[in-house]
């Protein structure tokens, strides 16, 4: 405000002089009041001591810089003159922090806010008069890191004032650089100013010149019309909801016929068009969003363990066989067949809130996966270390009562959203089948045919149609009976000794061949 750009306040004196002007009749006939200016507008409480100021100072426009020279000149060589621009610095800053902000609580301003503003002491705004008190980075015990009190605050501004008017060739820029030294004082001891009236965490010098590096002009961007198409979206959405109410089935019909996804083009279409409007996409069965993987579970994260968590709510209530908990990331907790099941161990007694990567507290989600089932899924968890029970009332009346619950801590929880499904067969459900249900006759892969054949005699055997060389086994099911075997025996015989006993036979057969026809 101090030292604002010239442009700004030829632009508002050009504009007082032009309303001036044209009022002239209305300034002939009314008087000016107290609280309005000539040209009927409210008065500002700290323009006219502002400008007062930077005269004093020496810093105007160009047709000014004659006059404020020789102002500048005198506060050099008269020390009263230099008491008269501390009062003077003093007089703005009181505007500003003061007087402003009591007209602003006046006018109820600020009656809906959470912390009323405080204006900045009398005494605090004494301090800065006085000449021998020394500035906050002059003292010897000066950091960087020092937040500065209020009364330092306005010293060191006073400092700033007093640079500019004791040296004749030394004027401040005429913009913002973070890398002018006196600039960022200045403004490091007005926000503070500032943050201090309204209750906001005040920032060191190191601070502050970290934050002013980082400020980016806003203009207007791509970002900022992605957002505002994002805002006409949503008021879509609210009306669908207004229209419809409760009916979530009607209000996603109307979302669908009224909501567009938009693109932004960097080419112009045909029609000469940037934005390119097409109807919604149907929700993607992969998609987290758009398939509701996501579930909500409220519990006390400071009693709850990850073992409760585990036992009650993950492989209980989800249905997960082995599970591997992430945590922003991060593998907290696995479980599978090449797994060592005391590596995460450690993690099991811990209370939820104090598991690594940050735990799982209040608005924490965190991921849980079954790759044996083919699960996947993220938990919203809200903190509640409340639960009551609503319990029918005593005697005839149908009135409910509401008491606190005294169940165990690990029957204390609540899940919504929709649980997840197991999308593959695991292979014990593949293997079982319907064979405890019913009896399945017997089929063409129950049985498997063996051709005993020696390797060096294939052509003779081709040639030999005994069907004695030829064996039918069957295979055994889970849900096939003891049938007779193929040798006559009243119980079927093990597969091992069948199969010893094709191997002996074989050789037999082999022995056979070799030794040719007798007789």
């Amino acid at each position: 405000m101090l030292f604002e750009d010239e442009e700004s306040l030829r632009a508002e004196k050009e504009g007082e002089t032009n309303d001036g002007e044209n009022n002239n009749d209305t300034i002939e006939t009314t008087a000016p009041t107290a609280d309005k200016d000539v040209s009927g507008e409210e008065k500002s409480t700290y323009m006219e001591l502002i400008r007062n100021l930077r005269s004093l100072l020496g810093i105007g426009s160009d047709d000014e810089n004659n006059q404020n020279e020789k102002n500048k000149n005198i506060i050099d060589n008269n020390d009263e003159s230099k008491l008269l621009l501390r009062t003077s610095a003093k007089d703005a800053l009181t505007a500003l922090f003061v007087t402003e902000i009591n007209k602003q609580i006046g006018m109820n301003r600020y009656k809906t806010a959470e912390k009323i503003p405080v204006p900045i002491s009398a005494s605090d705004l004494d301090s800065c008069i006085d000449a021998n008190v020394i500035p906050p980075t002059q003292r010897p015990d000066y950091k960087p890191t020092d937040i500065w009190s209020p009364s330092d605050c306005l010293i060191e501004i006073m400092s700033c004032f007093q640079r500019v008017a004791d040296d004749a060739s030394f004027s401040p820029l005429p913009e913002f650089d973070k890398d002018d030294e006196m600039a960022m004082r200045f403004v490091t001891a007005a926000c503070n100013l500032r943050s201090y009236v309204f209750q906001i965490e005040r920032q060191s010098l190191y601070d502050a010149k970290g934050i002013a590096g980082n400020i980016i002009p806003a203009i207007a961007t791509t970002n900022a019309i992605v957002a505002g198409l994002q805002v006409l979206q949503a008021f879509h959405i609210l009306k669908c909801q207004y229209m419809h109410g409760d009916d979530k089935e009607e209000v996603g019909k109307g979302i669908k016929k009224m909501c567009r996804y938009t693109y932004c083009l960097r080419e112009k279409t045909r029609k000469g068009y940037l934005l390119q409007p097409t109807q919604l996409p149907a929700p993607n069965p992969n998609c987290f969003v758009c398939r509701n993987a996501i579930i909500s579970l409220a519990l006390n994260t400071k009693e709850w363990t990850l073992e409760m968590l585990l036992t009650g709510v993950i492989k209980k209530e989800l249905g997960f066989g082995q599970p591997t908990i992430l945590v922003g990331g991060d593998i907290v907790y696995e479980e599978g067949d090449d797994i060592d099941p005391t590596e995460y161990a450690a993690n099991l007694p811990k209370k939820l809130i104090n598991l690594p990567s940050g735990g799982i507290g209040h608005g924490i989600v965190f991921g849980v996966e079954d790759f044996s089932q083919d699960l996947e899924v993220e938990v919203s968890v809200t903190h509640k270390d409340e639960w009551f029970l609503t319990v029918e009332g005593d005697g005839d009346s149908n009135k409910k009562e509401v008491k606190p619950d005294d169940r165990e801590e690990i029957d204390k929880f609540e899940i919504g959203g929709k649980k997840p499904v197991v999308t593959a067969p695991t292979k014990a459900v593949a293997e079982s089948g319907d064979s405890d249900t019913k009896e399945s006759a017997p089929k063409d892969d129950d049985f498997e045919i063996v051709e005993p054949v020696d390797g060096n005699n294939k052509k003779e055997s081709a040639n030999n149609d005994d069907d004695s060389d030829i064996e039918i086994i069957e295979v055994a099911t889970p849900s096939s009976k003891a049938a007779p075997a193929t040798n006559g025996s009243a119980s079927r015989m093990p597969l091992k000794k069948r199969r010893m006993d094709w191997e002996e036979k074989e050789d037999q057969t082999a022995k056979k061949i070799k030794a040719g026809p007798t007789g």
